[in-house]
């Protein structure tokens, strides 16, 4: 299992560090060819919405992996350590629904977009809509690693996240 986290994790790191990279170069060419030589790239808006989309999408499946999600933890804190692994463990469980909800619903409708066209490039709309589900789908896979330590921890004296 550590083998295939670690081409998933290679394969994410590579598409971000991919999308960043063409975001920052069209986006920088966009801004040349608008500017200074009065002609812009049409083009170029459909290039940065892929790159932009799957970059967002892929970065919070990322934050999963990482526990680096913002979160708002002032009264899980001030909760007993039974308690607040308890509450920790629900939240997360709650969390692979709502991953599982988008997956299904991320798919359902990035199928509908296979008839349509992005305004300036032949590409169907399929392919930026394919990221929610994709990174649904990456989101529950890092997740439900971190729900079985809580589980094996959760009679421990260890907290998992602190």
């Amino acid at each position: 299992m550590k083998t295939v986290t670690k081409v998933v994790d290679g394969v994410i790191k590579t598409l971000m560090a991919t999308s960043a990279f063409v975001l920052f170069l069209v986006t920088f060419l966009q801004v040349v060819f608008r500017f200074v030589l009065k002609s812009p790239l049409a083009w170029s808006q459909d290039v940065i919405r892929l790159c932009f989309t799957y970059l967002v999408f892929l970065g919070a499946a990322w934050c999963v992996r990482e526990k680096a999600h913002l979160n708002i933890d002032v009264v899980i804190s001030c909760l007993k350590p039974k308690l607040r692994a308890a509450l920790e463990l629900v939240i997360n469980i709650a969390l692979c629904g709502f991953f599982i909800f988008l997956a299904y619903y991320g798919w359902k409708f990035a199928v509908t977009g296979k008839t349509q066209l992005a305004p300036y490039l032949p590409v169907p709309m399929f392919y930026y809509y394919l990221s929610v589900p994709i990174s649904a789908v990456l989101m529950l896979y890092y997740m439900v690693p971190h729900i079985i330590g809580q589980v094996k921890n959760f009679g421990g004296a260890q907290e998992e996240g602190n």
